[in-house]
């Protein structure tokens, strides 16, 4: 009787070990195989290349502080962009806070073809600036709930601008042209979304705040 004890004690350690060590290389492959999270991890991919700036130009429309010294932010944006509008407010307090130490740059890069308002938006900014009331219709133009080309010969209206050369600009298209060309330069220089701000060394892509914003211009004019 005392043997065929023993034999079945040796056989329960031996389940036991067969049991533990099966326990243990689970969670060995459990931890190499998933994060804390519970997660698999994802697979590799390599990081697509960070945005370059592209060259600024006299012609592009500037708001802010006209030192040479001040901190530049280059804006590729939208006026049909749901987080360049949302970003719009939070862009003009920090200009205001910063009148005299930062520039505000505008690059047009709609995405026509998602929305084609966003292409008959950038052309009407570039016709009231032949008017020289590029900001004006820029503020209009980001606050307004719809952007057709009534609700814009309005805006033209509001302007006081010249109705008749204001309407004739819109309807020839003379500017779809080369704000197709700056899309491209856009996108020659790994521009993806919009908006995307250009700050010094940084680069702010999407829907941003003012406190990122004070935080890039702090570096920028730290030099980092």
């Amino acid at each position: 009787m005392d043997e065929h004890r023993r034999k079945i004690l040796w056989l329960l350690v031996g389940l036991l070990g067969v049991l533990s060590v099966l326990l243990i290389w689970s969670e060995v492959f459990t931890r190499l195989n998933t994060f804390e999270t519970g997660r698999p991890p994802a697979i590799a991919q390599k990081a697509p290349p960070a945005p370059k700036r592209p060259p600024s130009r006299p012609s592009d429309p500037a708001r802010g502080s006209s030192d040479p010294e001040a901190v530049e932010i280059i804006e590729f944006a939208d006026f049909s962009c749901v987080y360049c509008r949302a970003s719009e407010p939070e862009l003009r307090q920090v200009l205001v806070e910063n009148k005299d130490s930062v520039r505000h740059i505008w690059r047009d890069m709609p995405v026509a073809n998602e929305n084609p308002s966003g292409m008959l938006a950038a052309v009407a900014g570039r016709c009231a600036g032949e008017q020289n009331k590029f900001w004006e219709m820029h503020e209009l133009l980001m606050t307004s709930r719809s952007l057709t080309l009534d609700g814009i010969k309005d805006m033209g209206r509001a302007l006081s601008l010249n109705q008749l050369a204001f309407e004739d600009c819109l309807n020839s298209g003379r500017h779809v042209q080369s704000i197709r060309d700056d899309v491209a330069i856009a996108q020659e220089y790994g521009l993806t979304g919009a908006p995307t701000f250009f700050i010094g060394k940084q680069v702010l892509t999407g829907y941003v705040t003012a406190a990122d914003l004070r935080w890039a211009i702090l570096k920028a004019k730290l030099g980092y």
